[in-house]
């Protein structure tokens, strides 16, 4: 798993944007989003610029970390 504070947060979503996926907030949660066309039969679709994709929603916990699956870690690299 991967512990990220608010500045590591800030790293990633400035590097995850692409023309297919992206990070954004949505209040202290971090919303990432995968451009696909399933999201538009899935719960977890999200219509966004134009286009259906699946969003993953991460909270933060009480000690003001996110905590992010491994696959996140290759944009730190």
């Amino acid at each position: 798993m991967l512990h990220l504070n608010q500045d590591g947060v800030e790293v990633l979503m400035s590097r995850y944007k692409n023309n297919y996926r992206e990070s954004y907030w949505d209040n202290y949660d971090l919303i990432v989003w995968n451009k696909n066309p399933n999201g538009f039969n899935s719960v977890s679709g999200l219509f966004r610029r134009n286009a259906w994709g699946l969003m993953q929603r991460f909270h933060v916990n009480d000690k003001g970390v996110w905590v992010l699956p491994k696959k996140y870690v290759k944009y730190f690299r």
